[in-house]
């Protein structure tokens, strides 16, 4: 296929004056590298191909790297067709950034491009410029298969601003997608548990007993971390409220008197709290116990009043 021989670089890539990669956006590439876990979404990309050569390649440095680029691309015998077309519109993307063309439209058109192939290559190229939120009108699109999920999750919690995760959970709730390593699915149940205490606990319910128990305790432990936070006491109120079965309270109670959870600030405070909601102890309307109870819990003395 013509759009994808060496000797098509001047016809595709055009003059490239001036050269888009330019001192000040190589910068700009290898400080957005650096916010992304390390790695460019292009660079993930290249690696899921077997282009990894190609990589050291990104972002070129002059005109006589982008043409070597290209022909790693070209001659790369590991990738489909629509997938090597797929990385020269993303760097087509970029020529078109910096220098406000539409070289990347042209290609795609005369190369034939697939649609979903260019929806999800311009999410990407959001995703390396951090516009996170451009980027996920892109891919969240239907027509979508998830790819790079684990990285997508994992970049968005680590860039929310303000404790706001709405990018990532929107991200999650809308393409519903298969989590494999574990860090991700702690990077995104950290991100629940600190927006809804409920919604977490739903979430932990979803897995497997061994997994479940896990989430569930790192719940409890991301309530009592935030002690010195005013929003503190509303989650604990939301955690000793919630509808235990007999597996959960036995975790909840054996995390805070003999595990993790026994060191934090609150811990005591917070299982006599359970224990009014349950109750177990007085009357949970009580505005006496539950006054004392909460002061203790927001100066982190812990147990002011003992069951």
């Amino acid at each position: 296929m013509k759009m994808l021989d060496p000797s098509q670089f001047d016809r595709i890539f055009g003059s490239l004056d001036p050269f888009p990669y330019n001192r000040a956006f190589v910068h700009h590439l290898e400080s957005s590298r650096r916010s992304l876990e390390g790695a460019l979404f292009i660079d993930r990309v290249l690696k899921a191909l077997n282009l990894s050569k190609a990589t050291s390649h990104y972002p070129p440095k002059n005109k006589d790297a982008l043409r070597q680029l290209y022909v790693h691309i070209c001659e790369s015998k590991n990738a489909t067709v629509h997938h090597k077309l797929s990385v020269v519109y993303y760097l087509l993307l970029d020529v078109d950034d910096r220098n406000g063309s539409h070289q990347a439209e042209t290609y795609s058109q005369r190369a034939s491009i697939p649609k979903k192939y260019k929806i999800f290559m311009k999410g990407l190229w959001h995703m390396d410029a951090l516009q996170f939120d451009l980027a996920l009108q892109y891919l969240t699109h239907p027509s979508l298969q998830p790819d790079f999920v684990d990285d997508i999750i994992t970049v968005l919690v680590r860039n929310a601003k303000n404790d706001d995760y709405s990018l990532a959970l929107g991200y999650y709730h809308t393409v519903q997608p298969v989590i494999q390593s574990s860090h991700a699915l702690e990077m995104l149940f950290d991100a629940l548990a600190r927006s809804s205490v409920v919604d977490a606990f739903q979430f932990s319910r979803s897995h497997a007993d061994y997994m479940r128990r896990q989430l569930f305790q790192r719940l409890v432990l991301s309530v009592l971390e935030t002690a010195h936070r005013k929003e503190t006491v509303n989650k604990a109120l939301d955690l000793t409220s919630l509808p235990f079965d007999a597996q959960e309270e036995q975790w909840f109670r054996e995390f805070l008197e003999s595990g993790e959870g026994k060191r934090l600030p609150g811990a005591n405070d917070t299982l006599l709290m359970r224990k009014i909601a349950t109750g177990h102890v007085g009357h949970g309307g009580d505005p006496g116990n539950w006054g004392a109870i909460l002061e203790g819990f927001k100066t982190g003395s812990g147990g002011r009043i003992q069951a």
